[in-house]
């Protein structure tokens, strides 16, 4: 008989002992390789979304102020107290409340400090801010912006051809304003201006700056003006919400009361259409789209704050997820200082101020969507830049 030969029991042992510990090592480091990826994955897309809300914020930081008047735009007022909507979170109809009421022009940009909610993390009111200017997208197929041509000439005794056509050296658009009750209805001439161009057309919700000749006629041209009795030849402005769109006959729009802004038929006495008036009727009066865009923190969930974008009074949209934080701090330059002079990281400008922003400081704060489950703790990451804020004002420095 053979003998039969094997492993004894302490060899077969060491053998398992051998490859349990090989086993153990091998899945100790594939565990600390899951756990480097989830790090890494966490930290991305908490970097992500601090840079997608950053870039939002800068592009429209850089255009604030672009085509609308250095001292801000009229809004109604009556003895120099206004009552205009500031956007703000939840429905298209709620707000933060008014712009600051003795204001009787809005601001380029109009600085929040600690008006957003308190987050967990925060523990003071996070900023806010809302910027405005002109929208230069309103191209129609013909290659005519909204504010290219007026509404409407009036009579001037010269000669010239009705219409903008691409041929007609002398156009005279055939536009209207006519008022009935509280509703006010624009129609433009469809040979200067299409209204209805997919999605850079005109819509219910868009504010309308309409403008003569002279932006600087209706009060002083400041926040604060003193909105004194209009000249028959200065000119004036009203900022105007738009209530529905006919993008068929007759390119029209119509301004109807109890808009959400509180600017059409506001009852007030300066700052609306009629202070447009010369006579009677509109002189040569211009329509641009304005874009006012506010910035805050939504906490309604708690657990999951947001940076959202609001356009005017529509739906605000987030652009940054988790977002625990928002500061902004502001470069003012110091009016009439020879040499010029700035005062660095004011957070809270006052309305003097407001025209010599020059630089906003942005530091945005945010956390991992999920914990991370080697410690089920949250990783958190910032983000800061600087924006230069092109002049809201001028002074001549070589007097």
């Amino acid at each position: 008989m053979k003998n039969q030969q094997g492993f004894s029991l302490v060899e077969l042992m060491v053998s398992c002992t051998i490859v349990l510990l090989i086993v153990g090592a091998t899945l100790g480091t594939f565990n600390t390789a899951l756990n480097a990826t989830q790090a890494i994955t966490l930290m991305a897309d908490t970097q992500e979304n601090l840079r997608a809300g950053m870039n939002y914020m800068v592009r429209d930081l850089i255009q604030t102020g672009e085509g609308i008047p250095q001292g801000g735009i009229t809004v109604p007022n009556t003895a120099g107290i206004s009552a205009v909507n500031r956007p703000g979170p939840g429905t298209p109809a709620a707000s933060f409340g008014v712009f600051t009421n003795t204001w009787t022009a809005l601001p380029a940009i109009t600085p929040g400090p600690a008006q957003g909610p308190i987050t967990t993390t925060s523990g003071v009111g996070t900023d806010m801010v809302t910027v405005m200017y002109a929208d230069t997208t309103l191209q129609d197929t013909s290659g005519h912006w909204l504010n290219e041509f007026p509404i409407k000439y009036p009579p001037t005794g010269t000669a010239s051809t009705p219409g903008c056509a691409a041929a007609n050296s002398t156009p005279e658009p055939q536009g209207a304003i006519t008022t009935s009750g509280t509703t006010t209805t624009i129609t433009f001439d469809s040979s200067c201006i299409v209204i209805n161009n997919g999605n850079t057309g005109l819509n219910a919700g868009d504010l309308i700056l309409l403008q003569n000749n002279n932006t600087m006629g209706d009060g002083d041209g400041s926040v604060t003006g003193t909105d004194a009795a209009i000249s028959a030849s200065s000119g004036a402005m009203a900022l105007m919400c738009i209530s529905s769109v006919n993008t068929a006959a007759p390119n029209s729009v119509t301004f109807s009361s109890n808009d959400p802004f509180n600017l059409n038929a506001s009852g007030a006495t300066l700052g609306t259409l009629a202070n447009m008036k010369t006579g009677g009727n509109y002189p040569v009066t211009t329509a641009t789209r304005i874009w006012m865009i506010t910035y805050f923190i939504d906490n309604t969930n708690p657990q999951r704050p947001q940076l959202m974008r609001q356009v005017n009074l529509n739906q605000p949209q987030a652009v940054g997820e988790v977002i625990e934080n928002l500061q902004i701090y502001y470069d003012i330059l110091n009016a009439g200082s020879s040499p010029i002079t700035v005062t660095n990281d004011v957070e809270a400008p006052n309305t003097n101020q407001l025209a010599d922003i020059r630089d906003a400081y942005i530091l945005m704060y945010a956390r991992s969507e999920v914990g991370f489950s080697h410690s089920n703790q949250y990783f958190r990451n910032n983000l800061e830049t600087a924006v230069s804020i092109r002049g809201l004002d001028f002074y001549n420095q070589f007097q």
